[in-house]
């Protein structure tokens, strides 16, 4: 139960940041593509728990390591 208020604090305060960040932009020009990254980076903010439950993160950041040492192991001649 924590957890889901917890989320949902966090994104009214990022909704309350993006609007702020929106209200601030000089002109019109550049409003749909700040939109979208600030939407990008809202929908990340709402999979963190997901990403906590299955526990994604840990098994990304595995996989990385392993592209990483096969990379190196590549260049040793």
């Amino acid at each position: 139960m924590q957890e889901l208020l917890n989320m949902v604090r966090y994104a009214a305060v990022f909704y309350l940041l993006e609007q702020m960040v929106l209200n601030l932009l000089p002109g019109k020009m550049y409003e749909r593509y700040v939109r979208f990254y600030l939407g990008l980076l809202m929908v990340l903010l709402l999979l963190q728990p997901v990403f906590k439950v299955f526990r994604l993160v840990e098994q990304m950041d595995a996989a990385a390591l392993v592209q990483e040492l096969e990379r190196e192991v590549e260049r040793v001649p």
